[in-house]
């Protein structure tokens, strides 16, 4: 009976143990979904921004006085922004069950953030990536403009040593910043 009893809790303990680890896989899977749909959400934001700066007064028109207001409804503006799984605009295939929304701000060190102007045509763009059982992952990217690019912004992206036009214009490159890291919640 010992016997038996020891091995029924050990069984138990396997049960758990397996199912522990089911769940951690899962998770780490939903995870990993918020972050990429995040990232979507950044690469659509740049492409819209790429194609919405104003050579003379930057992003004005998507900051708001000292972020009061930020602009968190881009829908229908940046591709998928705000689009639920299911819905016609939402990028993904609805059995994925992710979706992200795209944030602008003004960065703090702009002289024109208490007034609502982009004068220094730099911003900080939020993508929030979802995924499913809640799994959340957001990326922050401060963005300048390059001025030398100011009044053709640079369409796509670039290779080393290339134009992101392949017209052999290589102001649009600059220094990449990897300090910045993604933040996850539960």
């Amino acid at each position: 009976m010992i016997v038996l009893t020891a091995l029924g809790t050990l069984s138990l303990l396997t049960v758990f143990s397996v199912r522990g680890g089911i769940e951690t896989s899962a998770n780490d899977r939903f995870h990993a979904m918020a972050e990429y749909a995040a990232e979507s959400g950044a690469a659509a934001g740049m492409d819209y921004l790429r194609a919405n700066l104003d050579p003379n007064f930057g992003w004005k028109a998507y900051v708001t006085p000292s972020n009061s207001l930020p602009l968190v409804d881009m829908t229908g503006k940046i591709v998928g922004s705000n689009v639920l799984p299911g819905v016609a605009g939402n990028p993904f295939s609805s059995d994925v069950a992710a979706w992200y929304v795209v944030t602008i701000y003004n960065n703090r060190s702009d002289t024109g953030f208490v007034a609502g102007t982009d004068d220094d045509k730099r911003i900080v763009m939020r993508s929030t990536g979802y995924g499913p059982n809640g799994a959340v992952a957001i990326i922050e990217w401060e963005i300048k403009s390059n001025a030398a690019a100011a009044t053709r912004p640079c369409p796509t992206y670039g290779q080393k040593g290339l134009s992101e036009d392949n017209s052999g214009r290589n102001d649009c490159l600059g220094t990449i910043d990897t300090s910045q890291s993604a933040v996850y919640s539960p």
